[in-house]
């Protein structure tokens, strides 16, 4: 009777260890947690929004002499002023640029002799100057009013930072909200921007692919699943930059379960909200995760103005206290001026003629690259962008992506990006980037009319 009494006992025994090592195990985890977060609040503490800065935000509350910060309140010359808003309104060319600065300048010469008294005889000036390091308050409430007509209220004062453009956004976001040598996690083929910020700041980039199954792009949830296990942040873009997906409903609420599983930030990359092709709207990942999630945002593609560098970035306060230091630090302020164009223009904006405008566009682009022989793919839902697969052309088919689009540059006259440049490992650009090229239809119909007939041209011989 003592044989089962033994065994019984190395049950227990066993069973005991099990348990001492499933806590050893969650204590080890519980440990690696606090460190990483320790590691981001040791990374983001000597970041502070400046002080010089903090002192004119007091003077105005306290309607003190503004001594403090180092900018004039008079105008700027009056020549340049008006070369600006030359390039503003007639942008074609240098030439038609000073042009219409010459004009406005004869014309503010007379309106000013007809009144009484010229509107900018004082000589003083602020919308010029520094603004706000995180946005001038008339455009931080033109954002908020922005997203409440669609359903998400972020305050003006805590939550938005207007900053120089979703390039600046996501460095910021990056530097603030991670530590060197966490991970961040992205879907590839990808903006070149992610990983190159992701290794500016020593973070680590994990993609995961998305694949072309001929009708759609799709990802398998598994592999996301593992990416995100141990990251810091996830950036999220749709409508995708390059394959021109749309992530569904279905998509959107997986996204956010997993993140919400593995306690990752999802930061996501909404420039091309308003570049959708059919009867869909944009269904920005926030509207499922407010709390947690980042918006990124700019008017560079929306509006047609990659020049002004205005964007912003939305998130909860204490998100927003972290992203506003790092901002501060990196460009100070925006462009004040083009601070208050888009003030005035944002609340009452209409977009709804943005994806009519591209619709022929694609269209003309798609028809002369499968005249040329590409092979297309799913159609675009969003964005500008056809990735489109070189294999099947037989004068590319044999070249590597770069040699491919340095051919369509060079010979064909039509320019493009290779492939392999949207993809981060070397087993990804050899397996998924080697056969693609991308192609832009931002440029106006009759430059993407003469881009098909150089393809038309170019390729009839081979048909």
């Amino acid at each position: 009777s003592s044989r089962p009494l033994s065994l019984s006992a190395g049950t227990m025994r066993g069973s005991s260890g099990a348990a001492v090592a499933g806590l050893v195990g969650a204590a080890v985890y519980c440990v690696i947690v606090a460190v990483r977060r320790a590691r981001r609040r040791k990374a983001s503490s000597g970041v502070a929004e400046s002080t010089i800065r903090r002192m004119t935000r007091l003077a105005i509350e306290h309607g003190a002499v503004n001594l403090s910060q180092g900018f004039p309140n008079e105008a700027p010359p009056r020549e340049m002023a008006l070369f600006g808003a030359g390039a503003l309104l007639c942008g074609e060319s240098e030439a038609t640029a000073s042009a219409a600065a010459e004009r406005l300048g004869g014309w503010l010469e007379e309106a000013e002799e007809e009144a009484e008294s010229g509107s900018s005889s004082s000589g003083l000036d602020s919308l010029n100057q520094y603004s706000f390091p995180y946005g001038a308050p008339c455009l931080r409430e033109a954002i908020s009013r922005y997203y409440a007509r669609r359903g998400l209220e972020y305050s003006a004062e805590t939550e938005v930072t207007v900053c120089m453009g979703a390039t600046e956004g996501f460095a910021a976001c990056l530097r603030a909200l991670a530590a060197p040598g966490e991970a961040v996690v992205f879907f590839e083929p990808f903006h070149e921007l992610y990983p190159s910020q992701v290794a500016v700041f020593y973070l680590r980039p994990r993609a995961v692919t998305l694949v072309d199954t001929g009708d759609a792009w799709t990802f398998d949830p598994k592999a996301l699943d593992r990416a995100l296990r141990g990251a810091r942040l996830f950036l999220f873009n749709s409508p995708h930059n390059p394959t021109g997906k749309v992530f569904d409903e279905a998509e959107l609420r997986l996204i956010a379960a997993l993140c919400r599983k593995h306690g990752v930030t999802p930061v996501t990359d909404d420039i091309y909200e308003h570049v959708l092709f059919g009867s869909r709207d944009h269904s920005p990942l926030a509207r499922l995760e407010r709390a947690e999630c980042v918006v990124v945002n700019s008017v560079s593609k929306t509006c047609k103005a990659t020049g002004w560098r205005i964007g912003w970035v939305l998130a909860d306060p204490e998100k927003t206290r972290r992203i506003r230091a790092v901002h501060d630090q990196l460009v100070a302020s925006c462009p004040t001026p083009l601070q208050f164009a888009v003030a005035r223009y944002l609340p009452n904006a209409n977009f709804a003629s943005v994806r009519q405008d591209y619709v022929p566009k694609r269209d003309a682009l798609l028809a002369a690259l499968a005249d040329a022989g590409f092979r297309l793919g799913p159609t675009p839902q969003g964005a500008y962008y056809l990735f489109a697969d070189y294999s099947s052309v037989p004068r590319l088919a044999r070249l590597s992506p770069v040699d491919a689009a340095v051919y369509m540059t060079a010979t064909v006259k039509v320019a493009c990006v290779p492939g392999d440049n949207f993809y981060l490992s070397h087993d990804s650009k050899h397996r998924f980037g080697s056969k693609y090229l991308r192609f832009a239809f931002v440029r106006s119909l009759p430059v993407i009319a003469q881009a098909a007939h150089n393809l038309r041209a170019h390729f009839r011989r081979d048909s």
